[in-house]
């Protein structure tokens, strides 16, 4: 069966069913109301969001920064997509239904050299499907992990690859204050202020040598890609952890 016939991701293709599309609204506007009056959100460099699809990438320090990104670009939860464990996410209906209400996952396979339990190229494909549909985009955390505030960890070259292989553009972006509002163990929110820095963005044709890239050339590019994809997010984060 060719995955986008796959009934498990059909909220992935196209307009999304009422009941998927109405959580996500209401979730949207709930994080508004939150990032207004109790963690007050300030954004700079809302002029450097790309007019087509695009590929969202900051530091990750807390729960609550899939919401900072969607409030940061002023587009609702039906418009960003991530990625997450086939197996975990995808192969229990409970897990697979509570979720896509707030959020749209995209399976990947846990192990993403080779075919694995659910190939690549699907996962490529969902993703293109997904974005084309009214220019919607992806977030990635590539850290791969929540870090420590004001601490960067090493960054994954997922990114970057999904970007050569989409044709679009890596959005970089820094969330300051995130560690504060919501620390990593605790179960409620504090009332504190955030900032979102959104940086100019990193586009993938710059980093190829022709329009026929071979597979070493993806790698090469991917290499320098996320490079200068996290000197610009630890260049900023650094200044705002330092004053």
């Amino acid at each position: 069966m060719d995955v986008l016939d796959n009934p498990k991701f059909s909220y992935l293709l196209g307009k999304q069913a009422f009941y998927y599309k109405i959580w996500k609204i209401l979730f949207y506007y709930y994080s508004k109301l939150v990032f207004t009056f109790y963690t007050p959100l300030k954004v700079y460099g809302r002029e450097n969001i790309p007019d087509s699809s695009f590929i969202f990438c900051s530091n990750h320090n807390s729960h609550m920064d899939v919401a900072l990104l969607s409030a940061a670009a002023q587009k609702s939860f039906n418009h960003f997509g991530m990625m997450a464990a086939k197996d975990y996410w995808f192969d229990s209906w409970t897990r697979r239904t509570l979720i896509n209400t707030v959020m749209n996952l995209i399976p990947i396979d846990r192990r993403v050299k080779g075919e694995g339990q659910f190939p690549i190229k699907d996962t490529i494909k969902l993703c293109e499907t997904f974005m084309s549909y009214q220019q919607r985009s992806l977030i990635f955390f590539p850290e791969g992990t929540r870090g420590n505030p004001g601490k960067i960890l090493p960054f994954k070259k997922g990114a970057a690859r999904f970007s050569l292989d989409l044709g679009a553009p890596i959005l970089p972006a820094v969330i300051y204050g995130s560690h504060k509002a919501w620390p990593r163990g605790k179960f409620l929110m504090r009332p504190t202020g955030i900032k979102v820095y959104i940086l100019e963005p990193i586009y993938p044709e710059k980093f190829l040598k022709s329009d026929t890239p071979s597979e070493n050339d993806l790698k090469e590019a991917s290499k320098k890609m996320i490079s200068a994809l996290e000197l610009a997010i630890t260049k900023k984060a650094t200044e705002l952890y330092e004053k």
